[in-house]
């Protein structure tokens, strides 16, 4: 690694209790769309056919009264009320004036739909596109102060278990490669069996990582539960900050991602996960600057006694 000044570390004691399921705390309030976005899936189907209007047309919202709103949504307008509440504002003018605000500040890269015309270059710039767009929104979307914390409780664990399925399963690896570079005893799972029987037997001193973008997992969801009912700390990985997840979780690392064709599960999620897996090893690392420094450096010795040597 390159030299850099030692960061200061403080110790302070281990949180234990956070308030989850907090949007309002995750996401700036003049961010009304990632605040949409983050519990989309979580709402029932009029408030996700109200937000999707929202989403499609904030232009035209601005110009309307609740009431219209709700007509052209096919809503009522409690459930226009519940919306603009469930995602932490007073109502309906506050979140209009804030939706206001975010239009002016809409980001600059245009996602199109991919269709079955379109070109290498085309798929290739909307995926693209659709990558930098949801990274850029992270940053107002992952709540620093739950960052902080989260890195915190992992560099004092005795064990770290990260567990994720299917694509997520390639997450929680690639967390466990980093951390374990630092020295931290780490283990990722994807087997259920396995993350039934690692979450019973870990305590208060151990700390799960749980990877789900939908916060919906059963098996991840479950296992987080069972790790944080026998006193470890629980760290969500998800883009719905509403969730069973976020809500087993002591710290909740959400993050914005934009829908793409053919795939359930954001593709551009997937790069953001991976992006705050680097944030988590880059804050834990300069905490502990000499110690990472010199374990980094051994590792990479090894690695590279590995490689192939190039032949002149």
């Amino acid at each position: 690694m390159r030299a850099l000044p030692p960061s200061p570390h403080t110790d302070p004691p281990r949180p234990r209790e956070r308030p989850v399921n907090d949007v309002a705390g995750a996401v700036s309030r003049s961010h009304v769309r990632l605040r949409l976005e983050a519990v989309y899936s979580s709402l029932t189907p009029a408030s996700q056919r109200l937000c999707d209007f929202i989403l499609q047309n904030p232009e035209a919202l601005l110009q309307m009264t609740i009431t219209e709103l709700a007509q052209a949504a096919g809503v009522s307008d409690a459930t226009v009320t519940r919306l603009c509440q469930s995602v932490g504002y007073l109502g309906f003018s506050e979140f209009r004036v804030l939706l206001a605000r975010d239009v002016s500040l809409t980001h600059p890269h245009v996602i199109g739909e991919l269709k079955a015309t379109d070109a290498v270059e085309n798929i290739c710039d909307k995926l693209i596109a659709g990558s930098i767009a949801s990274l850029s929104d992270t940053r107002h979307t992952v709540d620093l102060k739950s960052l902080q914390g989260a890195a915190e409780m992992i560099a004092k664990a005795r064990r770290v278990d990260v567990y994720g399925v299917g694509g997520s399963a390639a997450v929680a690896l690639d967390i466990r490669h980093k951390l374990l570079r630092l020295g931290i005893p780490i283990s990722a799972h994807a087997d259920v069996d396995i993350m039934m029987i690692s979450s019973s037997i870990l305590s208060e001193q151990d700390v799960v990582i749980g990877v789900s973008h939908t916060g919906r997992t059963e098996p991840v969801v479950a296992a987080a539960q069972r790790a944080k009912l026998g006193g470890a700390g629980v760290i969500a990985l998800t883009h719905n900050a509403m969730s069973p997840l976020a809500k087993a979780s002591d710290f909740v690392l959400s993050y914005s991602a934009k829908p793409t064709a053919f795939s359930n599960e954001s593709l551009t999620g997937r790069i953001a996960q991976l992006v705050i897996g680097d944030i988590l090893y880059a804050m834990i690392a300069c905490s502990q600057y000499e110690r990472s420094s010199h374990l980094i450096d051994q590792a990479n010795d090894l690695a590279n006694k590995r490689r192939i040597k190039t032949v002149r």
